[in-house]
């Protein structure tokens, strides 16, 4: 027996299609700007005269609230529709992503990032549901796999893109 990892792919109608490239989409950009973050540390700590520790501090509590984001956004996708809670997790983690670029001190970027986490975290919840409930059961799990690679593919999207953002920048301008 042949596998054929994209069967589910060419069977899905348009609107799965459609969904599983936003929610894509939206793991790859929540994975670039968690690499993003780190690569850019060197620049924080110059830009914002933050610590080494305050740096990993922020990181961590990023991805802390990320888990409690994946609970909130577990909560509202079965009170309100995964696809509008979906909508409004993307908004908010792209809001305070943004953001997080106007933050002058390490508690304005904790905060920050701390909230675009809990969006990132509901994102990922939220993405992976609504995909799973769409795609037939029989391709289910290779529909979903696939999803996961999007935060690959934005781990790379980080790579190629922090060096020549960070170097296109003069730390007291860049942040």
């Amino acid at each position: 027996m042949k596998a054929d990892l994209f069967s589910w792919y060419r069977d899905a109608d348009r609107k799965t299609r459609r969904v599983f490239w936003t929610c894509s989409a939206g793991w790859a950009m929540d994975s670039a700007d968690g690499l993003v973050y780190q690569y850019l540390i060197p620049l924080l700590i110059v830009g914002l005269g933050i610590s080494l520790t305050e740096a990993g501090t922020i990181a961590s509590a990023n991805y802390f609230a990320a888990a409690i984001g994946g609970w909130i956004g577990g909560w509202l996708c079965d009170r309100y529709g995964r696809a509008r809670i979906l909508q409004l997790t993307i908004l908010w983690f792209s809001f305070f992503s943004f953001a997080s670029g106007f933050a002058q001190n390490f508690e304005q970027l904790l905060v920050l990032r701390v909230l675009q986490g809990i969006g990132f975290g509901a994102e990922w919840a939220v993405g992976a549901v609504l995909l799973g409930e769409i795609v037939s059961p029989k391709h289910r799990g290779k529909a979903l796999g696939t999803l996961h690679s999007g935060a690959a593919v934005g781990s790379g999207l980080a790579a190629l893109i922090a060096g020549p953002f960070a170097s296109a920048f003069d730390p007291e301008i860049g942040w």
